[in-house]
C-alpha cells in the first residue's frame, strides 16, 4: 500500500513537472511569435518611412532640375535623382505587398532613374538639357509630387489610426462596433494606382526608353501580308519538303502575328512559325529526342553553315556556340561590307547525332534588319585602343555595330583583348565619339563559348 502510493506521488510528481516544461515552452514559443509579429511590423513601417522620405526627396530634386542652367550642376542632380530613386525601390521591395499594388508606381520610380542615370551621363557633353528633356523633367516632377503628396497623406492616416499597415491583402476591415468600412492600405495603394496620371514618352537611350518597346520590325517593313497557304508554302520550302507535309495549327498575335505551321519531316515532328507580313521564318521548332553524339563540333558547325547558306538570307557569320543536350546551337550576325552587324542575329540549333535542325529562331534578324547606312568611323583603331587599360592586351579587332541598352545602334572598334592571367574580353569603343559603349566577359570551354 506504501508502494502504490509512493508511485502515484511519483507519477503526480512527473506531470506537473512535464505541464510546467510544456507551459514555459509555450510562453517562450508566444513571446517569441510575439517578438517575430513585432519586428515584422516595425520592418514594414521602416520601409514604408522610407518610401516616403525618398519619394519626397525625388520630387524635392526632380522639382530643383528645371532651373539649373550650368551643366555640371545639372549632372551632379541628376546623379541625385537616380540615387533617390534607387533607394525608394529598395523601400519598395522591403514592402510585404503584392507586386500588382505598386505596378505603375515601381515603374514610375524605375524610369525616373533610368532616365536621371541616362542624362547624367550625356548632360555634360550636350551642354545642358535639351527643350524635350525640360520637358520630361517637369512632366516627371508634377507626377512626382501628387505621389509624394499621395504618400504623405498615406502617413498621416496610419500615424492617426485610420489606415492600417497590416492584412494589406484584405480589401477591407470593419471598423470597431461594425459600422462603416475603414480601406487598409492596400487599397489606399490601389487607388493611387488607379488614378496614376499619364506619364510623358521619354526617347533616351536606356532599358525604359519607349524608343525600344515601339520598334517594329524592320525587315517586314513595306511587305504585303501571306494567307495561311503561302505560309504553308512558305514552311515547307524552308524545310526542303512538299508543301502537302503541312498541315495548320493556328496562329499566334502579339507584336509580330504569325500563322503557326506543323509537319513531320525526316523523323522529326516541327513546329513552324511563319509571319503573316511577308511570310518570313519567325521560329522553327523542332520535337525529337536527340541520340548519341556522332558529328563533331567542327562538322555541327559546317552543317549549320550549310542550312544558312542555302536559306539564301544574307551575308551570315557565325558569333559564337554553345552545345546543351546534344544540340548545337549556333549564333549568326549580318555582315555588311566588313562590320559585324549584331543586332542581325539568328540562332540555329543542329543535331550531333546526324545534323539535322532542331531550332531556329530569327527575332532578332526580322526586328532589326534593314538597308542601313552606316556611319563613318571617326576615331581611328589606334586612337580607340589607346583607351583600353594597359592590362589588356589585343589579339584581335573588328568594326561592329552593337544594340545599346535603349535598341539604339552604335557604330565601334571591338577588340577581343586578353589579361595576363588568360582570361579574355571583348572591348567596344564607340567608333564616333571614343567613349568605351561596353565590356564582355568571355566564358569559354568545352561546350562552347558565353559572354556575360
Amino acid at each position: 500500500m506504501r508502494m502504490r502510493k509512493r508511485t502515484t506521488v511519483r507519477i503526480v510528481t512527473f506531470l506537473s513537472a512535464a505541464l510546467i516544461v510544456a507551459g514555459v515552452f509555450a510562453i517562450r514559443n508566444t513571446r517569441k511569435a510575439d517578438a517575430l509579429e513585432l519586428y515584422a511590423r516595425a520592418s514594414t513601417e521602416r520601409a514604408f518611412d522610407g518610401l516616403v522620405t525618398s519619394m519626397a526627396e525625388l520630387s524635392n530634386a526632380l522639382e530643383k532640375s528645371q532651373y539649373l542652367s550650368d551643366p555640371a550642376l545639372e549632372s551632379a542632380l541628376c546623379t541625385q535623382i537616380f540615387g533617390r530613386a534607387m533607394t525608394a525601390q529598395m523601400a519598395m521591395e522591403a514592402l510585404p505587398y503584392a507586386s500588382q499594388e505598386l505596378e505603375q508606381t515601381a515603374g514610375f520610380v524605375a524610369k525616373v532613374g533610368d532616365y536621371a542615370g541616362a542624362l547624367a551621363r550625356t548632360v555634360g557633353k550636350t551642354g545642358g538639357y535639351s527643350e524635350r528633356e525640360l520637358k520630361n523633367l517637369k512632366s516627371l516632377a508634377e507626377t512626382a509630387s501628387v505621389m509624394k503628396l499621395n504618400l504623405q497623406d498615406m502617413q498621416s492616416r496610419i500615424t492617426a489610426g485610420e489606415l492600417s499597415l497590416e492584412d494589406v491583402y484584405r480589401q477591407t476591415t470593419h471598423s470597431e462596433g461594425g459600422e462603416g468600412q475603414v480601406p487598409l492600405a492596400g487599397t489606399a495603394f490601389q487607388t493611387i494606382e488607379q488614378e496614376f496620371p499619364e506619364l510623358p514618352t521619354l526617347i533616351y537611350d536606356g532599358p525604359f526608353s519607349e524608343s525600344m518597346s515601339s520598334k517594329k520590325p524592320l525587315y517586314l517593313e513595306g511587305k504585303a501580308q501571306v494567307s495561311q497557304e503561302q505560309a504553308l508554302a512558305a514552311a515547307a520550302k524552308f524545310l526542303d519538303t512538299e508543301t502537302a507535309v503541312m498541315r495548320a495549327s493556328g496562329e499566334c498575335g502579339g507584336d509580330v502575328p504569325c500563322w503557326t505551321c506543323t509537319g513531320h519531316v525526316n523523323g522529326t515532328e516541327y513546329t513552324v512559325q511563319v509571319t503573316k507580313q511577308g511570310g518570313e521564318i519567325w521560329s522553327v521548332i523542332g520535337g525529337r529526342d536527340v541520340g548519341r553524339q556522332s558529328y563533331s563540333i567542327s562538322q555541327g558547325l559546317d552543317r549549320a553553315e550549310d542550312l544558312v547558306k542555302s536559306w539564301g538570307i544574307g551575308e551570315l557569320e557565325e558569333s559564337y556556340h554553345t552545345v546543351s543536350d546534344g544540340v548545337l546551337l549556333v549564333n549568326f550576325h549580318h555582315n555588311e561590307n566588313g562590320v559585324r552587324c549584331y543586332p542581325d542575329l539568328i540562332k540555329v540549333g543542329v543535331a550531333l547525332d546526324n545534323g539535322t535542325l532542331m531550332s531556329y529562331d530569327a527575332q532578332g534578324y526580322i526586328c532589326a534588319h534593314t538597308d542601313r547606312k552606316l556611319p563613318t568611323a571617326k576615331i581611328s583603331r589606334e586612337d580607340a585602343q589607346a583607351a583600353l587599360s594597359d592590362s589588356l592586351r589585343v589579339q584581335e579587332h573588328s568594326l561592329a555595330l552593337i544594340p545599346s541598352a535603349g535598341g539604339q545602334e552604335r557604330l565601334c572598334h571591338e577588340f577581343l583583348c586578353q589579361t595576363a592571367a588568360g582570361e579574355r574580353y571583348i572591348m567596344y569603343v564607340n567608333a564616333l565619339t571614343g567613349d568605351e559603349e561596353k565590356i564582355l566577359i568571355l566564358l569559354e570551354d568545352e561546350t562552347g563559348t558565353l559572354t556575360v
